[in-house]
């Protein structure tokens, strides 16, 4: 929704944190000659879809008192707005992975800082997918960052966080505890060969925890 009066890009940001709201805002008017900022949101329920969206909505990952994660909403800010940027703290790879494959047109990490941010709304605009950094390239597009484990390893390590033993997840799971165990063995050679630092059980969970998938 380029504004007809002035020719310039329209820019909306969503994010639950009033100073990174005000920053964003500060950031839009240093490049008034290309950007104007048309709405400014606090929480997805603040959003009308039915509205004419922005060019660029600026997204954090987390939202909420809670830092309710905002994926399954993304598909809906994605038809909304012309492009969404992801504007984020997580350094996770997993939560970014999924959000680009629900359709983020770019990513920045909030330590980069606004100018990176503009520099990247700048480029979606213009039709590229683009990171802030080469940290958060990597995050998102180096495998060999993070092992890729599967749904049922996930719910394997998800149980045991809990407290679960091996037993009781196989029988949550409805499986034998020896599948259970074989699902551990598959995780620990993942990490292993990602030259992670896994000795036990309670490591595994560490550090699919550390990545984001539990």
């Amino acid at each position: 929704m380029t504004s007809e009066r002035t020719g310039r890009a329209t820019v909306a940001v969503l994010d639950n944190q009033e100073v990174v709201r005000d920053g964003m805002a500060a950031a839009v008017a240093r490049h008034s000659d290309e950007l104007v900022m048309t709405g400014v949101y606090a929480a997805v329920t603040e959003v009308d879809p039915s509205s004419p969206g922005p060019d660029a909505l600026v997204l954090d990952l987390y939202l909420g008192r809670d830092d309710e994660v905002v994926l399954e909403h993304i598909p809906m800010l994605v038809q909304w707005a012309g492009v969404v940027v992801l504007h984020t703290a997580e350094e996770k790879p997993v939560p970014l992975r999924r959000a680009l494959a629900l359709g983020v047109h770019g990513v920045v990490l909030k330590n980069d800082g606004t100018e990176a941010l503009i520099s990247v709304v700048r480029r979606a605009l213009a039709g590229e997918f683009v990171c802030s950094s080469v940290l958060a390239e990597a995050l998102i597009s180096d495998a060999d960052i993070v092992p890729r484990l599967t749904t049922r390893e996930v719910e394997v390590l998800s149980n045991l966080r809990d407290g679960l033993t091996q037993r009781q997840v196989g029988s949550r799971l409805k499986v034998a505890e020896e599948t259970v165990r074989a699902h551990l063995k598959s995780v620990r050679a993942k990490y292993m060969e990602a030259d992670r630092d896994v000795t036990n059980t309670g490591s595994l969970v560490r550090e699919a925890g550390r990545d984001g998938w539990i």
